[in-house]
């Protein structure tokens, strides 16, 4: 036992030169947390930071003897496993005051061979993942629920390093944090990132602490947004992937996942596409599904290909500004899914899904009922093609709508036909208000006639 002390107080001497990562993990009350020593070491020792001083928890050479320096409460929770010829330590239904700054050092034959710094934050309660899609470059602000005034904010982001659940800081001492691969702003209780790449895509976790205790956590995955594409039977359609930012020669990786329900256990098929783009020169509905291009493992880009039935003759709608129009999509039946997309002079031609614009271009207030599309304060920008993709249960495209949406000039050809209807539904209401009159006063007279026969 003499030797094991010495050597304890040889490893007090040491760790002062020896850099250890920081490895932050987070668990929950009632929960466990298992430390996992190498397997080539012949002992390790497991430390807590209290302040400045550190406390030596156990030996894990001599973890039940006698002089055992496991804490009581802790001795009483803690069990040893093994897999594979490895043991584990876990401690069992962790407390708040499980939370800390712990070190794991392992020694094999007299040196020093694995070092942990690991912070332990148990927190009370866990809320479900909120997912937020992102476009490539863009911006988005991700919110803390159950954020107070009155309580501290922590956010971290997962290390991708490790299989197992570890986490960094995004920020330190509440300071703006411009990382390696992310630019993190905390505005208040919510984490602002901004001109998001694909190799940025990540888990954050939002933790509301009161003091030094975790009141509760709040994950976040932010995710890569697919960018919806329309086209019609027969059509060719380019899906581009810009991989620019990855140096091997190697061609990009194309993935197509099934959006039927029935091939929810298909793994997908692979393509290689060529020039960084994947080329459909002849469309079929079954080529509808959403594509992912990945290199090096790494997903680039996402795009959900609508493949619909060719249009039948379009329908034409005519408009003043500062109407409210409102564009039906035919056969939709309640239980379908329909989407909107627009096509205009504005974007040079290029096809907008309706949701996007508004929110992107912020021109537009335009929202859905029941399968129709309602563009409020029409104005000249929203003159175009709109066409309504009706899906079925298994999100496939089973008929579609063409809709062109035109101004009613003033005095031009529309306006000239609106003149004449409006005219020729005056003159019509103007006879009809005379016949009616005609065939009163024609009953009246004949009522009186009887009347003077009877007499």
């Amino acid at each position: 036992m003499a030797a094991v002390t010495e050597l304890s107080f040889l490893l007090f001497a040491l760790i002062n030169n020896i850099h250890a990562e920081e490895r932050i993990t987070i668990r929950y009350e009632g929960g466990s947390y298992t430390f996992n020593p190498p397997k080539e070491a012949n002992f390790c020792l497991i430390s807590r930071f209290v302040g400045e001083e550190k406390l030596l928890l156990w030996n894990t050479s001599a973890l039940w003897s006698e002089n055992s320096t496991v804490p009581e409460d802790l001795k009483q929770r803690l069990s040893v496993g093994s897999v594979n010829n490895i043991s584990s330590y876990m401690i069992q239904n962790l407390t708040h005051s499980d939370s800390s700054q712990n070190q794991e050092e392992c020694w094999t034959e007299g040196k020093v061979t694995s070092e942990k710094d690991i912070s332990l934050t148990v927190c009370k309660t866990e809320d479900e993942d909120k997912v937020i899609p992102v476009r490539l470059g863009g911006t988005v602000d991700l919110p803390c629920e159950g954020a107070a005034d009155n309580l501290d904010i922590q956010w971290l982001m997962i290390d991708s390093r490790y299989q197992e659940e570890i986490w960094t800081k995004v920020f330190e001492d509440s300071t703006p944090s411009v990382m390696d691969n992310i630019k993190g702003v905390k505005t208040i209780s919510a984490l602002h990132l901004s001109n998001f790449m694909p190799t940025t895509f990540q888990q954050y976790i939002c933790l509301v602490m009161n003091q030094q205790q975790c009141v509760s956590s709040h994950p976040v995955q932010v995710r890569l947004q697919e960018e919806l594409m329309y086209h019609s039977v027969e059509e060719t359609a380019v899906l581009q992937c810009n991989v620019t930012d990855f140096g091997d020669d190697q061609p990009p990786v194309w993935k197509k996942w099934n959006l039927k329900r029935s091939s929810d256990t298909d793994p997908g098929q692979q393509y290689l596409g060529q020039n960084n783009s994947l080329v459909f020169s002849s469309l079929t509905l079954n080529h509808s599904g959403v594509f992912y291009c990945s290199k090096t493992l790494v997903t680039v880009r996402a795009y959900w290909l609508v493949v619909c039935p060719k249009f039948a003759p379009p329908a034409v709608e005519l408009f003043s500004e500062g109407d409210d129009v409102t564009l039906r999509c035919r056969n939709w039946e309640e239980g379908m899914w329909y989407l909107w997309f627009m096509k205009s002079n504005k974007t040079g031609g290029r096809i907008f899904n309706t949701y996007n614009i508004r929110s992107d271009l912020r021109r537009m207030n335009i929202f859905s009922l029941n399968g129709s599309l309602v563009i409020s304060n029409v104005s000249l920008e929203d003159t175009g093609e709109y066409w309504c993709a009706v899906l079925d249960s298994d999100l496939q495209c089973v008929s579609t709508t063409k809709i062109l949406l035109k101004y009613r000039e003033p005095f031009g050809i529309h306006f000239t036909l609106y003149t004449v209807r409006n005219s020729l539904l005056s003159g019509l209401l103007v006879i009809l208000c005379v016949v009616v009159v005609a065939v009163i006063q024609r009953s009246r007279r004949g009522e009186q006639r009887s009347a003077e026969t009877e007499s």
